[in-house]
């Protein structure tokens, strides 16, 4: 594989805002529902920054497919700094974080988030021969749930805190020889704000020469839009695919940033711990699945969707009756590895149906879909009947249907979609 050390540093970049990031990520929800039982306001907030994503993702395309990606993650790490620090400082300054800056934090995290990743899978498509987008795919989301657990685990610690009591654990008695203080909002902001500065540091180190040369379009902004159109219109079974493979990773994103919350805390009585841990378990389920997804369905990969999917949506529905934490965790660790298997097996797909030069414009295309399903969904399960006892079980019910509409179409065209 060429370029390797540039893998390398973009990895490690990748790495290190990413911990910081996911603990802020999982901070920022729970600081809604639980401390300031702030729930609607959090929902309408989520549904309103998505629904703002519908024209900026259109526009994201255009820019990853325009300009240098390296330089793109430059000015994304450095925008993430200025902003995080500011914040942070005002969180020292004041004695505490305003909501509404708290609000900014997750929106400007949420704007880098629809940035980075569609840079991140470009760039790397750019340069790894094709032979190897497999491994790359798989590398990336190896990577990236590695830094989910540890991101995870942090804020397990620094949600809650540490104290030298036993902690019970899957009926295990633990006890901690050491104790450490909740962290405050602000506190957690400044590390943040630090790691984007450190993975801007990386990102300059990177040296790479591209596989193939790269043919910029250096049109308006709607003339290179109207370009990714017409691809995706003249392959219709490949946009077919993009939309419908896309309906797991939508409810996991509602999931995780919103209904999980208020699941654990209406529907479980568990607690930041609870929230946290699970995430360790997700994305545990997603290592093992980076490493193992290739090997089990080899080339298959959308048998290995609509597999995976059903799986999904057979978990949502017995979210609907599970009270047990333990079961939570477990079903958490099989949704990671879906997730994980999904996204693997559709950005290699993507790879090698998409050139690298139109693959920005159209993942933008496959975005604005996510994020269109997304809003309906966030808006609907921002009504006060969601937050009202443990209703938010509906919302699984929900979820578990459109997943299952969704791996309709994947059947049907299956023959056609696998030879397109």
């Amino acid at each position: 594989m060429k370029n390797k050390r540039a893998i390398f540093f973009l990895f490690c970049a990748n790495s290190v805002s990413g911990v910081s990031q996911g603990i802020s990520m999982i901070a920022i929800p729970w600081y809604f529902v639980d401390e300031l039982n702030m729930h609607s306001f959090f929902g309408a907030l989520y549904a309103t920054i998505t629904g703002l994503a519908l024209f900026w993702m259109l526009f994201v395309g255009t820019i990853v497919d325009r300009y240098n990606r390296r330089t793109i993650f430059l000015f994304v790490t450095s925008i993430g700094a200025l902003l995080l620090s500011a914040i942070s400082f005002s969180g020292y300054y004041m004695g505490t974080v305003h909501y509404v800056l708290v609000s900014a934090a997750f929106a400007s995290t949420y704007l880098i988030y629809s940035v980075h990743y569609p840079n991140l899978y470009a760039f790397a498509q750019e340069i790894t021969e094709a032979k190897h987008y497999g491994r790359i795919t798989s590398y990336i989301e190896i990577q990236g749930q590695l830094t989910t657990m540890a991101a995870g685990g942090l804020a397990a610690l620094l949600l809650s805190g540490v104290s030298s009591e036993a902690v019970n654990f899957f009926g295990w008695e633990f006890t901690f020889p050491f104790t450490i203080e909740k962290w405050e909002l602000h506190e957690i902001f400044a590390v943040d704000a630090f790691t984007y500065v450190l993975a801007f540091s990386l990102i300059l180190l990177i040296q790479y020469v591209p596989i193939e040369e790269r043919v910029i379009d250096e049109g308006s902004i709607k003339n290179r839009l109207i370009l990714g159109f017409n691809y995706l219109k003249r392959n219709k079974y490949v946009f077919l695919f993009g939309v419908a493979s896309f309906s797991v990773f939508v409810t996991i994103l509602c999931i995780g940033f919103f209904i999980a919350p208020v699941y654990i805390n209406n529907h479980l009585r568990g607690g930041a711990g609870v929230y946290a841990i699970s995430d360790v378990f997700f994305a545990c389920g997603a290592v093992l699945a980076g490493v193992a997804i290739r090997y089990v369905f080899k080339q298959k990969t959308v048998l290995a969707i609509i597999v995976m999917s059903l799986l999904t949506a057979c978990i949502y529905f017995f979210y609907f009756a599970n009270y047990n934490i333990s079961l939570f965790y477990v079903t958490m660790l099989l949704m990671g590895s879906c997730n994980s298997g999904i996204r693997i097996m559709r950005m290699t797909y993507i790879f090698n149906h998409i050139p690298n030069n139109l693959i920005g414009r159209t993942g933008s295309i496959f975005g604005l879909s996510n994020v269109l399903m997304r809003f309906t969904f966030l808006a609907s399960f921002s009504l006060p009947f969601f937050a009202d006892g443990n209703n938010v079980i509906y919302a699984f019910i929900i979820m578990g249907c459109f997943i299952l509409i969704s791996a309709v179409p994947l059947v049907i065209w299956y023959k056609r979609i696998v030879k397109s």
